[in-house]
C-alpha cells in the first residue's frame, strides 16, 4: 500500500489545523481543498469534513484523511493517482513524502490547541 500514516498525540486535530500546517509548510505552489478526495488520475470527488485534497500539477494529487483516536489523531496521506506503478513511485518520493514530513514535524499538531 502506498499510504503513509502519521499519529499525533493530540486528540481532535481538525482539518482546518492540518490545512493551516500544510499551507505554511508547502507554500503557494499547492492548492489545498477541504472536503475533497482524489480518486484517480486527475479526478476528484466530494469527501467529508475530515478529508482534504492537496494538488500541485495535474500529476501531483494527494488525499489527506483525519481520524480521531482515543488518545491522539491519525492522519492518513495517500496518493491521488495510481496509474501503473509510475505514479505511485512519483508520489512516494514526492508529494506524499513532503506532506508526511510536514505533518510529522508540526509541533502545533502535537501539543494542546491554542
Amino acid at each position: 500500500m502506498d499510504t503513509s500514516t502519521i499519529t499525533v498525540p493530540r486528540s481532535n486535530v481538525t482539518a482546518d489545523e492540518v490545512t493551516a500546517v500544510l499551507r505554511g509548510r508547502l507554500g503557494s505552489r499547492y492548492t489545498i481543498t477541504p472536503g475533497k478526495r482524489a480518486t484517480g488520475f486527475g479526478k476528484e470527488v466530494s469527501g467529508d469534513a475530515n478529508s482534504l485534497l492537496v494538488a500541485g500539477s495535474w500529476l501531483e494529487r494527494v488525499t489527506v484523511e483525519i481520524a480521531g483516536l482515543e488518545h491522539g489523531t491519525e492522519i492518513e496521506v495517500s496518493p491521488g493517482a495510481t496509474y501503473f506503478g509510475l505514479i505511485r513511485l512519483v508520489h512516494r518520493i514526492g508529494l506524499v513524502r513532503k506532506i508526511h514530513n510536514a505533518l510529522a514535524q508540526a509541533p502545533e499538531l502535537a501539543g494542546a490547541p491554542e
